[in-house]
C-alpha cells in the first residue's frame, strides 16, 4: 500500500492520493507509513501529507504548493533545493529534519517542535512562525525576509550568516545559540532579544 500511495504522489494526482488514503483509513486506522521514499522533480499542488509517516522521505528539486503537514512525521526527512509555496506545518515530529537550498515563501509553522535541525543556504519569505519550538537548530546562510516570529523558542544550536530581515520578532527566546557573522535589517524585537553576534544593519539605500 505504502508503495502505492508512493506512486500516486509522484503522478502529482491529489485527489486519486486522498481517495487512497480514505480507502486505506476505512480497513485500517492505523498509521500510515512512507518511510524512506524519494520524490524528484515533481510539482505537488494541493496534497495533504497529515498523519502521515515521512520519516527519513527525501525531496529533491521539488515544487509544493499548498500543501498540508499537520501532525506529519519528517524525521530525518531530506529537502534538497525545494520550492515551498503556501504551505501548513502543524504538530507533527521533526527530529533531524534538513533543508538545503530551498524556498519557502508563505509558509506557516503553527506549534511545531523541531529538534537537531539543519537548515542550509535557505531563504523564506513572508513565512509566519508560532508557538515553534526548537533544540539543537543549525542554520548557515539562512535569510528570513518579512514574516513573523511569535513565542518561538530556541534552546541550543550554531548559527551562521543568519539574516532577519523586515521581520517581527514577538515575545521569543534564544538560548544557549552560538552565532556568528548574523545580522537583523529593519526588524521589530518586542521583549525577544537576540544572541551576541547578531549585528544590526540598516536598510539597502534608495538611489535618488
Amino acid at each position: 500500500m505504502s508503495a502505492n500511495l508512493a506512486s500516486l504522489i509522484r503522478s502529482a494526482n491529489p485527489q486519486a492520493f486522498h481517495n487512497a488514503l480514505r480507502a486505506r483509513s476505512e480497513k485500517d486506522a492505523g498509521p500510515i507509513s512512507l518511510e524512506g521514499q524519494t520524490f524528484r522533480e515533481l510539482t505537488l499542488t494541493g496534497f495533504d501529507f497529515s498523519d502521515l509517516d515521512l520519516t527519513n522521505c527525501e525531496f529533491e528539486a521539488c515544487t509544493l504548493s499548498e500543501v498540508r503537514f499537520k501532525d506529519t512525521i519528517l524525521d530525518g526527512a531530506f529537502f534538497d533545493g525545494v520550492t515551498l509555496l503556501h504551505c501548513h506545518f502543524d504538530g507533527g515530529s521533526y527530529e533531524g529534519w534538513a533543508l538545503d537550498a530551498s524556498t519557502l515563501s508563505r509558509c506557516s509553522f503553527d506549534q511545531v517542535v523541531i529538534g537537531d535541525n539543519e537548515w542550509t543556504d535557505c531563504r523564506l519569505n513572508e513565512c509566519e512562525l508560532e508557538g515553534l519550538a526548537a533544540q539543537g537548530w543549525m542554520m548557515e546562510r539562512v535569510t528570513f525576509k518579512g514574516g513573523r516570529w511569535k513565542d518561538v523558542s530556541v534552546d541550543g544550536g550554531e548559527w551562521s550568516h543568519v539574516t532577519l530581515r523586515e521581520i517581527v520578532v514577538d515575545q521569543s527566546t534564544i538560548t544557549d545559540v552560538s552565532a556568528r557573522s548574523c545580522y537583523y535589517v529593519e526588524t521589530a524585537l518586542r521583549d525577544s532579544p537576540l544572541p551576541e553576534g547578531f549585528v544590526e544593519k540598516s536598510g539597502r539605500r534608495k538611489a535618488l
